[in-house]
């Protein structure tokens, strides 16, 4: 009988119980991950998990920025509670309504950051296609941050839209 890791690694006497890291050219890439609670003014939550190779704090603070949702909680190390989230009404309030960004990552992969109950000024006059000039902080903190399930870093926005999970 073959055990292994719900990544698919290791086998028989796998020690490992963590995803192994990214690697490019044989070294190891810096590599850290946040999973967030997301709630929204409805009473609904959502959770969502990002790469990154610096840490996730200066993103997260520009999805708020441009979010009804807010955090409830999130650990990228020690669990931080938020004890007074506090989320907006709006269009897009459900933390079931996802704005999607997509960037070209360095080799050749794609990342993508999940945006919760996205501010409807985010996006073009379709209200489906996000406009880059209004998150423009956003993008310039992912780009270099960001990663692809490669553990490769954004190197430019391709775009983003409107999705529901």
């Amino acid at each position: 009988m073959m055990l292994g890791t719900p990544w698919g690694m290791g086998g028989r006497n796998a020690q490992s119980i963590s995803p192994p890291l990214p690697w490019s050219r044989g070294v190891e890439l810096a590599d850290q991950s946040r999973s967030v609670l997301w709630v929204d003014a409805g009473g609904g939550a959502t959770m969502i998990r990002q790469r990154t190779a610096a840490g996730m704090s200066t993103i997260q603070a520009d999805i708020i920025a441009v979010s009804h949702a807010d955090y409830n909680e999130y650990w990228e190390g020690d669990l931080v509670v938020n004890s007074t989230p506090s989320p907006t009404s709006g269009e897009y309030q459900s933390v079931t309504q996802i704005a999607i960004l997509s960037f070209l990552c360095v080799d050749g992969t794609i990342a993508t950051l999940r945006l919760p109950a996205p501010q409807l000024s985010i996006f073009l006059a379709d209200n489906i296609t996000v406009d880059a000039t209004v998150i423009a902080t956003l993008i310039a903190d992912c780009i270099g941050n960001l990663q692809s399930a490669t553990g490769s870093l954004a190197a430019a926005y391709l775009s983003g839209f409107l999705a529901a999970r």
